[in-house]
């Protein structure tokens, strides 16, 4: 019994022994790290590429960049609308005579659209034209007799009352006559025309809508921080959905956010004298609001920073990679213009995907080299 309780302290010994020695080795292993870095004071990482051949460095394409003054701007979402778009209506009753216009036509202002009946208006008109005429020669026999004072003052303001009166019952007829003959208020196309012949209609029936398309005026909404940007008379492109581009203004600016998307109302005043656009159609706002040095390239020169910023890769005189930000300015089919690369930068275009910020590579030149 004895015997096997030294043999259990020896074996404890052995564990501890050995154990201690592990542990020794690390704390040393350790040491020997931390000197290497304080015999490197500057902490700055060997050259691993000193002794590489250069034939073995990564094979880059590059291309020599030029840069370009171009118009930063600020691209919208928004719709073309009429300049102008009036509901016609009847001023009176009557029942429709004639349809002088057609749907889709195009008229002149003080155009008759639509006739109506003048029905009893005639006789109404020449009991005023018999009632105006009598009232005249009634004020200027009063007129008459006051000079010679058979007649007072009274009297005769009596009779220029009746006149006045008169005058204006006839005024009524006539414009009730003319309510008659229904016209465009402004040159136009007759967009709606929902009558028709021998239909009763009342004062306020809707008889056309004229549209006036010589002009348009093109919508969108503007975010609270581009606002700034903004001023009435800046010049504005815009591109239809069709694929038509239009010149033209910004005519005006809303001072009043809406509630519920807290952006702004602007209008751009569109030429259409040609009348070649429909009104309703979606279009793309572009507002120049900027110069800025700008470098054209294409998609496949892209690249991602390590946090995710869009960039490219160029090199610098040493053939190292270099990672430069970019902001994009606009889009085409084949490419961007992008600002954040300096003129003569030598940009990689093939490759680029392979070797990473500060290595060291080599490009086609110096491979036929």
């Amino acid at each position: 019994m004895k015997g096997l309780y030294s043999n259990s302290l020896m074996d404890n010994e052995y564990r501890l022994n050995t154990s201690w020695k592990a542990a020794s080795f690390v704390v040393v292993v350790l040491a020997v790290w931390m000197l290497s870095g304080l015999l490197n004071p500057e902490n700055t990482p060997l050259d691993n590429t000193a002794s590489i051949d250069p034939a073995e460095l990564m094979l880059v394409q590059i291309e020599t960049t030029q840069s370009s003054v171009m118009s930063r701007e600020l691209r919208l979402q928004g719709q073309l609308a009429a300049i102008r778009d009036v509901t016609v209506r009847a001023q009176t009753n009557g029942i429709v005579e004639k349809i002088i216009t057609k749907k889709g036509a195009r008229v002149r202002t003080d155009d008759t659209l639509v006739k109506l009946d003048e029905a009893d208006r005639g006789n109404l008109l020449n009991e005023a034209l018999a009632a105006v005429k009598s009232a005249r020669s009634e004020q200027a026999a009063a007129l008459s007799l006051r000079r010679q004072r058979l007649q007072s003052e009274v009297q005769l303001q009596q009779t220029e009352a009746v006149l006045e009166s008169a005058l204006a019952t006839l005024a009524s007829v006539e414009l009730g006559i003319g309510y008659t003959s229904i016209r465009a208020p402004f040159a136009g196309v007759v967009n709606t025309l929902p009558v028709e012949h021998g239909t009763l209609v009342e004062r306020g029936d809707v008889i056309a809508q004229i549209v006036d398309d010589s002009a348009f005026k093109a919508h969108a909404m503007v975010s609270q921080q581009s606002l700034s940007q903004l001023f009435v008379g800046q010049s504005v492109s815009v591109k239809l959905i069709t694929g038509e581009n239009l010149q033209g203004s910004l005519s005006f600016i809303s001072s009043i956010a809406d509630p519920g998307t807290r952006s702004f109302a602007i209008e751009a005043l569109i030429d259409n004298s040609d009348n070649t656009i429909a009104a309703g159609i979606s279009a793309t706002f572009a507002i120049p609001t900027e110069q800025v040095d700008a470098t054209f390239i294409t998609p496949s020169s892209l690249s991602l920073g390590s946090d995710g910023t869009l960039g490219v890769k160029a090199l610098d005189d040493d053939n190292r990679v270099a990672f430069l930000a970019i902001e994009i300015v606009s889009t085409t089919v084949d490419g961007a213009w992008v600002t954040g690369i300096p003129t003569d930068t030598r940009l990689i275009t093939l490759g680029q995907g392979f070797v990473n910020a500060g290595e060291q590579v080599r490009t086609q030149n110096d491979a036929t080299n």
